[in-house]
């Protein structure tokens, strides 16, 4: 799988050899990391005071590497609100989203969120490469699989219209209508006939 893999820049100072080991151990369990941007800023006080283009093609890299990802694993020991945005919005793009923190060091505002996909998990030194690997497996079982299909400009100019006027990815609003019509009683009898 593509894992975008970050943290917050404040705790790279203090744990650089341990998210190091994350980083690499996301390659060695046979994933793919999109991103390593985090361990290649030399000056944390320069980047924080970067020029606004600067900051916003940093954002712009993150949004576009959320995208492309599979799997979004961050580690949430240094709390952050940047962090906290990156899950949402992974999240809300249907990401599974792993969330590593250390004991002692729970994201207290993660672990309210009621999400399938996302999973708050404990680590120690020891733990580490166990837990990472249940993590990433327990996310390539609830990934959401792409699905692609023609359809004529009549519906994608609806679906247009719903996509603006409901602030919703015309995906959701499509999801939305096969589950809602697989809570018929005819439907559930097909899916109980074909399981």
């Amino acid at each position: 799988m593509k894992v975008f893999y970050t943290t917050s820049l404040r705790g790279v100072t203090d744990n650089r050899n341990l998210l190091e080991k994350i980083y690499a151990l996301i390659e060695k369990l046979g994933h793919t990391n999109l991103d390593d941007v985090l361990f290649n800023i030399p000056d944390k006080e320069g980047f924080y005071s970067g020029s606004h283009k600067e900051k916003v093609g940093h954002f712009k890299r993150m949004i576009s590497c959320i995208k492309k990802a599979d799997v979004v694993l961050l580690e949430v020991s240094t709390h952050s609100l940047s962090m906290g945005f990156i899950l949402h919005k992974a999240l809300e793009l249907g990401k599974p989203v792993i969330a590593l923190h250390l004991p002692g060091n729970s994201p207290f505002f993660a672990q309210g969120i009621e999400d399938e996909k996302l999973q708050v998990l404990e680590y120690r030194k020891d733990t580490m490469e166990n837990i990472i690997r249940l993590g990433l497996d327990y996310a390539a079982k609830v990934s959401d699989i792409r699905f692609n299909f023609f359809i004529p400009p009549s519906i994608a100019q609806f679906l247009d219209i719903i996509s603006k006027v409901k602030k919703i990815p015309r995906s959701v609003y499509i999801r939305a209508l096969i589950e809602e019509d697989m809570k018929k009683a005819d439907m559930k009898a097909l899916m109980d006939l074909n399981s």
